[in-house]
């Protein structure tokens, strides 16, 4: 592998993902899309569970893995990048493990690296075991024969040619126990309002996953994005951009006649003075007094494959104003 001279305080994380870390990685001959694949910023739901919490009241930790490199669709390790400007300490080497030991991850492997310097960590020896691998980028060249000996594809298949399966119960069928929203969207095809830029609008949904609380029910974590600025920045004030939507059920239903249904709530106080979008106007106002809004988000639908599709609720309740806005459509999201 050549490398570049870089002048590395000009760098930031992004160039280290971009100008250090993709070079490597198609060094090592992994590709996105291929039986050596990459998968980026791939976000990552921590169960209570997983980080010791019980109360419902206890905020769910969210992360996002830089790199999952995967073999074979079967055995993973991970990449955590920092700015050159940041030291690799034991906060660091905590968040790669994290990552690698994600239950939806179950990586082999994770390895830290701000650019200048890398260290490679065996992830079921813990946070606190010393790097199995280090190096430099001015010498990674002629370390890359021992990079390639422990993180080439044929190397992580001779050294771990079996997988850690999941012994837990299947999301739904075909499923894992935990599974990754990858993509989907929402139709809004009637509003209380009448509104022609709610008719058929479409919001993307960028993200996401399932898994099972404390009690074995189903939550599903959806990031979502519209088209519209003044009405992403209205969501993301009322946390419908990033939402936390439960279910009762244990599992998604593959029957269309036993839907499935996910339900969520959420309270907010607008301050007095703040610009939102009001949607009977379709203009920004400033509020003129705390403006508490209550917002209702229910998706019912069943399982076919890998994709879980069916019909969107939506609702706004603006109890000062005596003002209830209703939206209504479809969804379609795709699992992994």
């Amino acid at each position: 592998m050549k490398t570049q001279s870089y002048d590395f305080d000009s760098l930031n994380e992004a160039d280290v993902r971009e100008e250090i870390v993709a070079p490597l990685l198609r060094a090592l001959n992994y590709r996105a899309g291929t039986q050596n694949n990459i998968i980026r910023e791939q976000p990552l739901n921590y169960p209570r569970a997983f980080l010791g919490k019980k109360k419902k009241s206890d905020p769910i930790l969210r992360g996002r893995a830089d790199y999952i490199c995967e073999v074979k669709n079967n055995v993973r390790w991970v990449i955590e990048t920092k700015a050159p400007a940041a030291i690799l300490d034991s906060d660091s080497i905590e968040q790669g493990w994290s990552y690698a030991n994600h239950p939806e991850v179950r990586a082999v492997y994770f390895c830290l690296t701000n650019g200048r310097h890398f260290k490679v960590f065996q992830t079921n020896k813990g946070p606190d075991a010393p790097p199995i691998l280090e190096w430099d980028y001015h010498n990674i060249e002629e370390s890359f024969g021992k990079i390639q000996n422990l993180l080439g594809p044929d190397s992580i298949i001779r050294e771990h040619p079996t997988y850690h399966v999941d012994v837990g119960e299947p999301i739904g069928q075909g499923l894992r126990s935990i599974v990754r929203i990858t993509n989907g969207f929402i139709i809004y095809e009637t509003n209380s309002l009448n509104m022609p830029a709610l008719t058929e609008m479409i919001t993307t949904i960028t993200d996401g996953s399932i898994e099972r609380d404390e009690n074995g029910r189903m939550e599903a974590h959806v990031e979502t994005l519209v088209p519209f600025q003044s009405l992403q920045e209205l969501n993301q004030r009322l946390g419908l951009h990033s939402m936390i939507l439960r279910s009762e059920d244990k599992a998604i239903s593959s029957d269309p006649a036993r839907p499935t249904r996910f339900h969520s709530i959420r309270e907010v106080i607008l301050p007095q003075g703040e610009k939102v979008l009001n949607l009977t106007i379709w203009q920004k106002q400033s509020l003129p007094c705390n403006m508490p809004v209550r917002a209702e988000t229910t998706g019912i639908g069943a399982l076919q494959g890998h994709t879980f599709s069916g019909q969107f609720r939506g609702r706004l309740d603006y109890a000062s104003l005596n003002l209830k806005i209703a939206v209504d459509g479809s969804f379609q999201v795709h699992l992994s």
